[in-house]
């Protein structure tokens, strides 16, 4: 490990130790262990397991709204290797901090089924933008049909703002890669025997804008919008399932509401989203929906664990059924350095 590796997992590490604390600032521990005690253990157990399978399911369909997006460069592009990139980068995701996992995916894909990297990378900034999308369209949704409680109006304004200005950010890069891709071709032929940083900074910006082709076919549009959809959907029903088990009952489109802060909970760099996560399920369900604090911090820890373990589960599987190096984890993003060089467009 690289001093800067180590740096940054150290910084991860300190952040969600941080961020535990102040989940736990305050807190009766022995309220958290009685109020478990008093959940049916085969109810927890089986609610918990449920909600492992639909969190697990959902990232099927991650996988086919993939596979429309690459259409573009390769149709049916095979599930296997696509399902084992999202799932060993999502594992990456979880245990080095810096979301290295994005790079991961594409790239891993990338060198695997002899895919262009940036196309690779492209989709899978299209795959964000609309997650970003469905998390805030199903949260007003969840506003329409379960808004919390009378004194959450302010909290429920403030992450109401915040979505909207990740959707802002993520849309503002998305429609100018749109645009480079629509004039993709007069660019790359001005750059024809450039060389230098201008023109390596410029055929990496192009190279990126192949993965948004999709997004101008209507065809293809429709198949990743619905394919979102059961994304989140599925997201959504595991969320609720495993809130049940823990004995935190909210109404089912109340798990919409909260599920902002959770992306953003997740997202923060720390090893496995933790801290982050824990925080923003405490937040959500204590001051959106009224759930009693022993509760919404044991539902946090335990649903954190129903979504990072079995993802790392699965990709160990993976790697060992597929006989894939570990090292060619971390090769795979050693190869974004590769991007400014010229790629023949097929």
């Amino acid at each position: 490990m690289t001093r800067l590796n180590a740096a940054k997992f150290a910084g991860g590490a300190v952040l969600a130790a941080a961020l535990l604390a102040w989940v736990l600032r305050g807190t009766d521990p022995s309220l958290v262990v009685a109020h478990l005690r008093e959940v049916p253990l085969p109810g927890l157990v089986l609610g918990l397991l449920l909600a492992a399978v639909l969190n697990l399911g959902q990232n099927v369909f991650r996988v086919f709204r993939w596979r429309a997006l690459l259409a573009p460069v390769r149709p049916g592009v095979e599930f296997r290797p696509m399902f084992d990139a999202v799932i060993l980068g999502y594992m990456t995701t979880w245990i080095i901090p810096g979301r290295l996992g994005e790079l991961v995916r594409p790239a891993l894909l990338a060198g695997r089924v002899k895919l262009p990297l940036g196309a690779c990378l492209g989709s899978v900034l299209a795959d964000r933008v609309l997650d970003a999308f469905a998390v805030v369209t199903l949260f007003v949704v969840g506003l329409v049909l379960a808004p919390p409680v009378a004194q959450a109006s302010e909290q429920a304004g403030l992450v109401w703002g915040t979505a909207i200005v990740l959707v802002v950010a993520v849309t503002v890069p998305l429609v100018t890669l749109l645009l480079i891709s629509v004039y993709r071709k007069n660019l790359e032929r001005r750059l024809e025997g450039k060389t230098g940083v201008i023109p390596w900074i410029v055929r990496t910006v192009l190279s990126v804008s192949r993965g948004m082709d999709a997004l101008r076919q209507p065809r293809l549009l429709a198949r990743a919008l619905l394919q979102t959809l059961l994304v989140w959907l599925f997201i959504a029903a595991a969320t609720w399932v495993g809130l049940w088990a823990c004995g935190a009952v909210i109404p089912p489109a109340g798990v919409l509401v909260i599920m902002p802060l959770l992306v953003l909970g997740i997202a923060l760099p720390t090893p496995g989203g933790a801290g982050g996560y824990h925080l923003a399920m405490k937040i959500g369900l204590m001051e959106f929906y009224g759930i009693a604090e022993p509760v919404a911090i044991s539902a946090g820890f335990l649903m954190h664990l129903v979504v990072v373990v079995p993802v790392i589960l699965l990709g160990v599987v993976l790697l060992a059924v597929g006989r894939i190096p570990v090292q060619d984890l971390m090769q795979a993003v050693r190869q974004v350095k590769e991007l400014g060089k010229v790629e023949k467009t097929p």
